[in-house]
């Protein structure tokens, strides 16, 4: 059978269901494309530039003034996780070369008396043995500490109480370290968001106990952070499965050299 297509003049009302179906389509597109241009030219970006907004000019500005903290709540894996996606990517718009949140151990003084290191269970470099918790690093501008303490406040440390309470011990006490500690303009920062969302905050002096609603704050230039094994890096958590590209930042980082080897047992 020969398509009438082939033997009609091309008139609007002899027009097939192939003509007629690409004339919608294109005026479909040619409609998506005025609604686009007119949305856009109605967009108000004025809000990317203001202080602590996403990507905004006085946080980029800031970058290079960055203080060094950790912050620790339960099992690393999931704090981790909360500071890379709700202040990295959230707050500060980084990028996989510039993310700072490593899991790391702190909260004392003591190293392994043989090499110095503090690494996971085993030897004489236990971490908890040694005094230690399991915490996550961060760097970030003094003029978002209110900003950052909300954020840890309000979903990764409620209360002051680690959301996974399977895992108890000292090793697991909640703490914050800060330039300076809980004096420090940053520490009354972090005590002014604490007080209005509940949380108990105490100056910490190194191998602290597990206070179940306490949030030991320590002077980060005192109680240093390790860093932790690379295979404990942008791990899941026990019951949470963050996806195959936040698990590959872990090679990523550790072929740029952002991560390094620790020297620590199976790293």
């Amino acid at each position: 059978m020969v398509s009438s297509c082939m033997v009609q003049p091309l008139t609007s009302d002899a027009l097939c269901g192939t003509e007629l179906s690409l004339l919608r389509r294109w005026a479909t597109r040619a409609l998506a494309l005025v609604v686009f241009m007119v949305a856009f030219s109605l967009c108000d970006f004025s809000s990317w530039s203001r202080s602590g907004s996403r990507g905004g000019s006085r946080v980029r500005a800031e970058l290079g003034t960055m203080n060094s903290t950790y912050f620790g709540c339960g099992c690393f894996w999931h704090v981790q996780h909360d500071l890379v996606s709700l202040v990295e990517q959230d707050i500060l718009w980084r990028d996989a070369d510039t993310l700072t949140a490593f899991t790391g151990y702190a909260g004392s003084v003591r190293t392994a008396a043989s090499s110095g290191h503090v690494c996971y269970h085993g030897a004489d470099s236990d971490y908890g043995a040694l005094g230690h918790a399991e915490v996550v690093s961060l760097d970030f501008p003094p003029s978002l500490a209110e900003k950052v303490a909300d954020v840890f406040f309000s979903n990764t440390c409620v209360k002051g109480r680690r959301r996974d309470s399977q895992d108890w011990g000292a090793e697991y006490r909640s703490l914050i370290g800060l330039p300076g500690g809980l004096e420090s303009d940053m520490g009354q920062s972090f005590a002014s968001v604490a007080a209005k969302r509940g949380v108990t905050l105490r100056a910490g002096r190194g191998g602290d106990e597990d206070a179940h609603g306490v949030v030991w704050v320590m002077d980060a230039t005192v109680f240093r952070f390790h860093q932790a094994e690379i295979y404990h890096q942008f791990h899941d958590d026990m019951s949470e499965y963050y996806g195959r590209a936040y698990n590959g930042l872990r090679s990523t980082l550790a072929a740029s050299g952002h991560l390094k080897p620790t020297g620590c047992p199976r790293d």
